[in-house]
This record gives structure tokens, sequence and C-alpha cells, in this order.
């Protein structure tokens, strides 16, 4: 087992990276899944505005402009001085000021109406908001008295259609961008596993592939076919515990919830077990080609960010380009995210034959990967003998 050993002695040496990179993991993971648990209690949630209004009309329709604009937001009373006014918008303690002139009334009901003054931080969203908001009050009004109704009547019907609300629903066939709390955790795995492996377990295979290695190997009394079997046995294994400290890891992300341990857990977990089995084909393919560990880290960084930010790890598939998504079916880890969302919506008595399929891929492209680098393996140790 002198293969073996020596694989784990320089693994050991690798552990700081192993841990800063599962570090990284826990805090971005942890923040990107409480925002998703925080979205799960609405998608919108009306904000109340501070503003101070001066009726200098008071009239029926001043009032009711007054009152429409106080609906849902903050009535705040302040003095009606221009520096008390500048202070209270630059600290923020309101939002708006509206004044509304003498004669709003009048002019509403003779045709020519007076805008009222509107006093805000330019730019902000509150500028808008009440500047729509005096708009549809002046327009609704200026629709009923253009049908000969008096100021009272007026008033009236402006407020009864300035309080009806609209109601907005998802349609059947739509779907929320939204995700439960546990796909946070598990959809960052892709960029940390791999550069886990590939920084770690990529330089171990550095060190056996270096020319004077595997020829003091190919010298030695120690068999080779048994010296790759520990070579290799050595990255399942270590790929292992490097799931199992991420599920640990994603068990106090979550606080102990023990979902994780559910039906809906377990599939998370095959995922990742055959996303796994996709990097132990990418760092075998590295560990060929790569001669200087110097530059595992760029090589690393290179995949794991490419496949995140192409594949909707980073950047929802929603927003990606029509393009990009047929490109990414290229790349296995499209194929983990897409898995994990459907995990992430799988209800109960659904059929999974899509989702292993999916599963089945991936291990697909870890052969492939494997084959590839025995491809070059092969190929080079021809060109070696020829030379």
């Amino acid at each position: 087992m002198s293969v073996y050993k020596v694989f784990f002695q320089i693994l050991n040496k690798q552990k700081m990276q192993v841990l800063m990179y599962l570090g990284i993991f826990f805090g971005v993971a942890v923040v990107m899944s409480s925002q998703g648990e925080e979205s799960q209690k609405g998608m919108f949630q009306a904000q109340s505005q501070k503003l101070t209004v001066f009726d200098e009309d008071d009239s029926e329709l001043s009032r009711g402009m007054a009152a429409y604009l106080a609906e849902g937001n903050e009535l705040v009373e302040l003095e009606d001085e221009a520096e008390t006014i500048q202070d209270e918008l630059y600290n923020r303690n309101i939002s708006c000021v509206i004044r509304i002139p003498k004669g709003y009334g009048e002019s509403v009901v003779e045709g020519d109406i007076q805008k009222p003054q509107i006093t805000t931080i330019p730019g902000t969203f509150s500028e808008q908001f009440f500047i729509n908001k005096v708009s549809r009050y002046s327009s609704v009004a200026s629709a009923y008295r253009a049908g000969g109704l008096d100021a009272r009547q007026i008033a009236d019907r402006t407020e009864e259609v300035c309080k009806e609300k609209v109601s907005v629903s998802l349609s059947e066939g739509g779907r929320e961008e939204r995700h439960g709390y546990m796909y946070y955790f598990f959809a960052y795995f892709p960029y940390i596993f791999i550069s886990i492996s590939v920084v770690s377990i990529g330089s171990i295979l550095v060190v056996f592939h270096k020319k004077e290695v595997r020829e003091r190997n190919i010298c030695s009394c120690y068999p080779l076919l048994r010296a790759n079997l520990e070579l290799y046995s050595g990255m399942v294994i270590a790929e292992i515990a490097f799931c199992l400290c991420y599920v640990l890891v994603v068990f106090l992300g979550m606080k102990g919830d023990t979902r994780l341990f559910g039906f809906q857990g377990m599939l998370y977990c095959l995922n990742m077990l055959c996303f796994m089995v996709v990097t132990l084909g990418i760092v075998f393919l590295v560990g060929q080609v790569v001669k200087r560990s110097t530059v595992l880290n760029m090589i690393s960084n290179i995949i794991s960010l490419g496949m995140s930010f192409l594949c909707g790890i980073f950047v929802p598939l929603e927003y990606l380009g029509e393009g990009l998504v047929r490109a990414a079916h290229f790349l296995p880890a499209y194929w983990y995210i897409t898995s994990a969302d459907m995990i992430d919506h799988y209800v109960s008595g659904q059929e999974l034959w899509d989702l292993f399929r999916r599963m089945g891929i991936q291990l697909l492209f870890g052969a492939a990967f494997v084959s590839a680098g025995l491809a070059y393996s092969k190929a080079k140790m021809s060109m070696g003998q020829r030379q």
C-alpha cells in the first residue's frame, strides 16, 4: 500500500486549500439560501413612504387627493418653512412634500387643472411614485368633470375609482423563478468541488506522472497495475470524503434540518455523486495533461468558473441567451443544475425518468473524460517509445 499511503500524505498538505474552499462555499451558500427562504414569503411587498401634504385649497377635491396620497403611506406634519422641509428631505425623514394650491378644486370643475407642487429628492423612486399618484387622481377627476358632475360628485367618484385594486396572479403555464432552501446549498457544488479536486488531487497526479517518478516506478519491483489501482482508489476515497464533508457543511448550514435526509435530500446527494464521477474524470484528464502543479489553480478556475457562468449555476438559465443555453448542453454542469432544479420542484408521486436520464448523462461525461485521459496517456507513451 505504498502508493496509497503516499497519496494521502501529499493530500494532507493540501488540507488548508480544501478548508478554504469549503469556507467560501459555506458563506456563499448560507447567504443565498437565506435569500431563497425569504423569497418564499412573497415576491412583492408594498413599502410605506413618508410624505407631507400642504392643502392650501381645503376643498372637496383637495381633501380627496390628500386622502388618496396618504393611503398606504405615512403622513408627517411639518412646519411650512423652506429650511425645515429641506432639512427633513436631506435627512431622509420624509420622501416627498406635496403642496395642493389654492383654487385646485375650482380649477378641476372648470377644466383647467392646476398642478400640485411636488418637492422630493430627484432621481428617486419616490419622485416618480408620487408624480404618478397625483397625475392619476387629476386625470380621473378630469374625466368625471367632462361628464357634467359637480365638485362633490367628482370627489366621490374619483375616490371610488382610486380605491380599486388590481389582482395579479401567475398564469397556470408560468413558473415562479424561486427555489427552495435546500437547493442553494447544492447548486454551487460543481464550482466548489471542481476547484477542490483539481487543486488537491490534481497536484498528486502531477507528482506521480513526473517522468523520473514514473520511470522509477516502472523499474521497481512494485507491480505497475497495483500502483495504478492504489492511486485511483485513493482518488475515489478522497472524492467520497470531500462529498461527506460537503454534506456535513450543508447539514450545519441548514441548522440540522432533517429534510436533508428525506427523499428529496437523497436525490440531491445522488445527483452530487453523479457529478463526483464527472469531477474524477476531469481530474484524471488534467493530471495526464498538466506537467506543473503551479498551473492547476488557473486551470481549476477556468473550468469551474466557466461551467458555473455558462451552465446556470451563477447566472440562472432564464437569463442566458438561447445560443448559450444550447452550448451549455455540451457541458456536464448543465445537466447537474437542471437535475437540481427538477429535484427542487419534485412533488411526491412524480415520475423520475427524466431526472435519472440527466444523471446518466453526467456519468457518460465522466466516462468520456477518463477515456480522453487514457487516450492521451497511451499516445504519450507511444511517442516516448518511438523516441
